[in-house]
């Protein structure tokens, strides 16, 4: 996975694809609903972990 900025929808598309264990090999075709859903409940996690973090570096 690349550390670049996501530019587009299709590279946001294609991110919580990937975070949500789509290959994105060229026979895989478009990454279904379910994938997309794991992917964003994934990112959603790592938000929460990063906001709790935060609040134990600080209190």
């Amino acid at each position: 996975m690349s550390r670049r900025p996501v530019r587009t929808v299709r590279e946001v598309n294609n991110a919580l694809a990937a975070l949500g264990g789509h290959l994105g090999r060229a026979s895989d075709g478009r990454p279904g609903w379910q994938t997309l859903w794991r992917g964003f409940v994934y990112l959603r996690q790592l938000v929460a972990g990063v906001q709790l973090a935060s609040h134990l570096r600080d209190g």
